[in-house]
């Protein structure tokens, strides 16, 4: 253990849980997730749904794995939510053609507008959470992130 990350590892002496970078990672997490549930109560919806109709929109006709790792989700996991969007006619499914094992999935057109209202709402928070910051911490912010997620990806 290199002793510059000491003082950021629960094994340290004097560790202290606010130092320890996961910690706030996922406090963030659960508070953003917990407002983005809040503000789509409205709609019937949770997060879980809401993250398979934002990565839905950027990439159509996702398969079910696609759409697992764009969530990072497990596979069963992805397919509960996909197949309760259907039900609920946000999304539709189709086997692949050129590979019927494999199940693409694509927004309706209710799933469309659903995710244009939500849009709406799910803004809000994330302005409410960039308050005080600017664009260019913002971006510092999400390129170390990014940097944390390739190390821990490989």
């Amino acid at each position: 253990m290199t002793k510059k990350y000491s003082k950021f590892l629960p094994t340290s002496e004097d560790f202290n849980l606010e130092h320890f970078p996961y910690y706030w990672v996922t406090q963030v997490h659960a508070q953003y997730v917990q407002n983005v549930d809040h503000v789509l109560k409205k709609y019937g919806l949770d997060n879980s749904r809401r993250r398979i109709l934002l990565a839905l929109k950027s990439k159509p006709n996702a398969s079910v794995s696609d759409l697992s790792e764009m969530v990072v989700s497990k596979m069963s996991t992805t397919t509960k939510i996909v197949y309760r969007l259907k039900d609920e006619k946000l999304v539709d499914t189709y086997s692949c053609e050129d590979d019927a094992r494999i199940t693409r999935v694509i927004l309706t057109e209710e799933g469309e507008k659903m995710f244009y209202k939500i849009n709406d709402l799910t803004n809000v928070v994330l302005e409410q959470s960039f308050e005080g910051l600017t664009p260019l911490q913002i971006e510092k912010m999400m390129e170390c992130l990014k940097h944390i997620f390739k190390n821990l990806a490989h």
